[in-house]
């Protein structure tokens, strides 16, 4: 069976062949416990197309819990779990692809990424001649800032550039209406409800969600987010009524992953709480969720379906529901610390303090990979101080094994996601 040719041998030595080859670079940044990672493992790299696409790039898979990994997420602007970053023979960059997409999608959005490389631009000097105006950009370079990933940037791409100002410019400049309207999406969302025009945003969200074939290509920003659009909107009824619509048809699309249907059917619950009583959707939410992990057996698939089940169950308000399912997957998940988290969360809901700090700690204990060990004993040692301050044992016994972390984790405890909270701790 084909697969994806992941290189070994770091970074320096995959740049160096790629200059060598003068092939493109496919980085992949993530984490076992990651459920989008997983999603994307099983969505995308498992696909015949992606595999086939994967033959003209070098790819390489930077794991976060791996030596110096952490380190190297800071040098190249790495943080969340996962980036997709398409690299130049010479290292720039051309584009931050989005996770979000399903495979299909991020194919052709991997396709057009290359293509606008091949043509001698990328994401950098196209939103450069955008804001400028120095340049008409073309179809494929509109394609490819609507298709950014904006929420893995880090600054590459925007430097010191403002994100809803900068998408509300080029909405603005861009005569492609495809790409137009994905940047509307972005920039409403970055806007995140300051000095908007309700009644403008729901004009063109409306437009969005009526239009099958454009709401299925915005899938990923609606499925996650469509929620806060219409927050930000006026006509909630009929956004809901319209983007409710489009949520249907994905949650019975055969062609989409079991969690990009289950995500459609948590929409349609969280759609119908903005405007009435949802008793009658607590069935069919309960229904699809038993349907899809009974019918799930790709690990990383099912990883990331049971936490969009946990999540749609929740949002159904079937809290005992959603505990059941993650006590039943503790025993076949490959990272069952992570369900760990979202059992703590279950407590915290209900007011258990102890039930908290016990699965913060059987999560910090089980937790494997030195940069995730170190996130979740910090974690743990956190819960203690806010909740038990007063149990002095427990929390020094918390520090002496995050101090076991530290040392473990070497020089990568200094670096990135856990520095913030190293300094809270002992400041």
């Amino acid at each position: 069976m084909a697969a994806i040719e992941w290189q070994h041998g770091g970074l320096d030595a995959v740049f160096a062949l790629a200059r060598e080859q003068r092939r493109p670079v496919f980085l992949y940044w993530g984490a076992v416990w990651c459920p989008p990672c997983n999603r994307v493992k099983a969505d995308i790299f498992a696909r015949d197309e992606f595999i086939a696409r994967s033959r003209q790039v070098l790819c390489v898979h930077v794991d976060g819990d791996s030596p110096g990994a952490q380190a190297l997420g800071e040098q190249y602007k790495l943080r969340s779990y996962p980036t997709l970053v398409l690299y130049a023979p010479d290292g720039g960059e051309i584009m931050r692809l989005p996770c979000e997409l399903d495979g299909e999608l991020f194919v052709a959005a991997f396709d057009e990424a290359l293509a606008v490389h091949a043509a001698g631009s990328s994401a950098a000097p196209a939103l450069q001649a955008a804001l400028s105006g120095e340049r008409t950009l073309s179809a494929g370079e509109w394609s490819l800032l609507s298709h950014y990933s904006w929420d893995t940037d880090e600054g590459q791409l925007l430097g010191a550039r403002d994100l809803a100002a900068t998408l509300l410019a080029l909405v603005r400049v861009c005569d492609f209406a495809d790409a137009a309207a994905r940047l509307g999406l972005h920039a409403q969302l970055a806007a995140a409800g300051k000095d908007v025009d309700a009644a403008a945003n729901a004009g063109a969200l409306l437009a969005v969600f009526a239009d099958a074939r454009l709401a299925r290509s915005n899938m990923d920003i609606l499925g996650n987010s469509g929620i806060n659009l219409i927050k930000h909107a006026s006509r909630r009824e009929e956004l809901v009524a319209a983007l409710g619509g489009a949520a249907a048809q994905w949650a019975d699309d055969f062609w989409l992953s079991a969690s990009d249907r289950l995500t459609a059917v948590r929409l349609q619950m969280r759609l119908a709480r903005l405007v009435a009583p949802t008793q009658g959707l607590q069935e069919q939410v309960r229904e699809r969720v038993e349907q899809a992990l009974a019918e799930s057996t790709d690990p990383y698939e099912r990883h990331t379906l049971v936490n969009t089940a946990v999540s749609a169950l929740n949002d159904a308000g079937l809290a005992a529901q959603a505990e059941q399912v993650l006590l039943a997957e503790l025993p076949r998940s490959h990272s069952p610390y992570y369900f760990m988290l979202s059992l703590a969360s279950s407590a915290k809901r209900r007011g258990d303090t102890a039930g908290v700090l016990e699965w913060y700690g059987k999560a910090a204990q089980a937790a494997v990979g030195p940069a995730t060990r170190l996130q979740w004993s910090v974690t743990y040692l956190l819960s203690l101080l806010d909740l038990a301050p007063q149990d002095s044992a427990r929390i020094a016994q918390a520090k002496l094994a995050l101090e076991a972390d530290i040392a473990a984790a070497g020089a990568d405890a200094h670096h990135q996601r856990n520095r913030s909270q190293l300094q809270k701790i002992s400041a």
